[in-house]
């Protein structure tokens, strides 16, 4: 599962904790030094991305600032999903050098 593999290749800059891991639905909270995230994995229905949202606020700033984000659509590709869900975790890991 991508989320151990991450877990475990950024072990000591980021922890991961499991919220809630059922067959159809994954929620994870994602914190590194100065950036905590949420990455949400859920059956289609009405929300705005199709399966997948990750988001990321920075620590360091107030709550009225744009999240780093990500959500897939109809068209994403498994592919396409974990490229971006690994652009998240980079920015989360650079941004704290």
């Amino acid at each position: 599962m991508w989320i151990r593999a991450v877990r475990e290749l950024y072990r000591g800059g980021i922890n991961v904790e499991f919220l809630m891991e059922q067959e159809d639905y994954l929620r994870y909270i994602i914190e590194s030094t100065n950036y905590l995230a949420e990455l949400t994995v859920e059956p289609e229905g009405f929300h705005p991305h199709r399966f997948v949202l990750f988001e990321a606020l920075d620590k360091r700033k107030g709550p009225l600032q744009k999240p780093y984000f990500y959500f897939d659509e109809k068209d994403s590709s498994m592919e396409n999903i974990l490229e971006n869900l690994n652009k998240g975790i980079s920015y989360m890991m650079e941004s704290t050098e």
